[in-house]
């Protein structure tokens, strides 16, 4: 009877710790998501936040084209225009750039050279210093708002997290190089 007794309490003993370590593991999983992490976890969220401002900011200038003529809205207007469509001017701020001190309205550019055809893979917005409707290229893109990294938003609306030494493998703008005895145009990628 006692070994019976006994193997009755250790059943017992391990269905009762069940509830005990379940509660323990939900109130971690509760302090990880309400305390707040070590530095570098917050500096990724801001990097992520910031690539999906680009990407909405992406999405806004397509549905821009498509209800209009086809193009871009003009680079010298783009955050003005995008205005418009109700995108909340939040989506303009790069949140490490206001951390670091920078107030402006917008923390991105506008490739200027970007053409709704143009290939995939050519910039179409960056980060740049705060200002707002700039466009331009390599010039104005820093990477002063994530150390030494930057996102980029290319034509086909992917967002990229590029590092400084990979800014010279952009490409910016496509060259028309008439070739043939028709004169009939190739796209070349600068």
């Amino acid at each position: 009877m006692t070994n019976n007794s006994k193997n009755k309490n250790d059943r017992t003993r391990k269905i009762s710790l069940l509830p005990i370590l379940l509660v323990v593991l939900a109130t971690l999983v509760i302090l990880g998501i309400f305390v707040p992490g070590p530095p570098r976890h917050r500096r990724y969220a801001r990097i992520v936040l910031c690539g999906r401002n680009l990407h909405m900011l992406g999405k806004a200038l397509r549905m821009y084209a498509e209800n209009g003529d086809g193009k871009y809205p003009t680079p010298g207007k783009w955050c003005d225009l995008l205005l418009q469509y109700d995108i909340d001017e939040k989506m303009f701020v790069c949140r490490s750039s206001l951390d670091k001190g920078d107030m402006g309205r917008s923390h991105y550019a506008m490739n200027p050279y970007c053409e709704l055809n143009s290939p995939n893979d050519v910039v179409l917005l960056f980060e740049t210093k705060g200002g707002w409707n700039q466009f331009g290229g390599p010039e104005l893109l820093t990477t002063e708002n994530h150390n030494g990294l930057c996102n980029i938003l290319f034509n086909d609306g992917h967002v990229d997290f590029i590092r400084a030494e990979e800014i010279g493998e952009l490409k910016w703008k496509v060259e028309r190089v008439k070739k043939g005895a028709m004169g009939a145009e190739e796209n070349g990628i600068e």
